[in-house]
């Protein structure tokens, strides 16, 4: 954990894991009870609420030097205090919801610079090396919130006609999340429009292939669509307000 500069290192994973839950809702009080599901995924051991509070004791003194943050004790409860802006998870949903109000009023450049801002923050996946399913539970819906964040930068970077600069993230993107029909869609129209026709059908046939293989599945109406579109060569500029495109939410 980093604030204003300064850095503590908790190893100890079910130590993270209390840290965690009480930064999912900072400055709010987190139920004892939710805080040991969210430990020991629903099966504590019978020490569970005095471990506990040694979690919480020990995390107490490891916060005390940071200036503006406290954990603060109830009779069934726990809050951990700090300002909203020192939080990274703050920080992304606010630069998110500002680029969303940016991309509304068409202002495409700097949504796009404020959705880079705010994925700019993530330093590898939500709560690694933090084990149980309660955590990687809360882990996916934030990587749910990161991954549309990155949808809505590259339909602003789409729509800006940056195409071919695009295309580096896009491969990137569909070599980490391989089955997302979204992020393939806006690789296969990025490669369309930069004169790939051949690399983008090819996108397709990776993408089909896939799905068949893994879930005896065709691609969606909207991919299809736009292959149909590729080969049909309507111009790329027609594409690019078509209905598979990721919208700003």
């Amino acid at each position: 954990m980093e604030h204003l500069g300064k850095r503590i290192s908790i190893t100890a994973p079910k130590q993270r894991a209390v840290l965690a839950a009480l930064l999912l809702q900072a400055n709010n009080e987190v139920q004892i009870e939710r805080l040991i599901r969210f430990v020991w995924d629903g099966r504590p051991p019978v020490t569970a609420q005095t471990t506990l509070q040694s979690y919480i004791y020990r995390l107490r003194q490891m916060l005390r030097p940071l200036a503006g943050v406290e954990l603060k004790t109830s009779t069934d409860s726990y809050m951990l205090s700090v300002d909203y802006a020192e939080t990274d998870l703050w920080y992304f949903r606010r630069q998110v919801d500002t680029a969303r109000g940016m991309a509304r009023c068409d202002d495409k450049a700097d949504a796009a610079q404020t959705f880079r801002s705010a994925l700019d923050v993530w330093r590898g996946s939500a709560f690694a090396g933090i084990p149980g399913e309660t955590v990687q539970q809360e882990a996916r819906v934030l990587e749910g919130e990161r991954i549309a964040a990155y949808e809505e930068l590259f339909s602003a970077e789409l729509d800006l006609g940056r195409h071919r600069q695009i295309i580096p993230e896009l491969h990137k993107a569909v070599s980490v999340y391989h089955l997302h029909e979204v992020f393939r869609a806006q690789l296969m129209l990025a490669l369309y429009a930069s004169g790939r026709q051949a690399e983008a059908l090819q996108n397709y046939a990776i993408m089909r292939r896939r799905l068949s293989e893994n879930f005896g599945i065709e691609p969606g109406q909207e991919l299809q669509e736009l292959q149909k579109s590729i080969l049909r060569q309507v111009p790329a500029a027609e594409l690019s307000n078509s209905v598979w495109k990721a919208r700003v939410r």
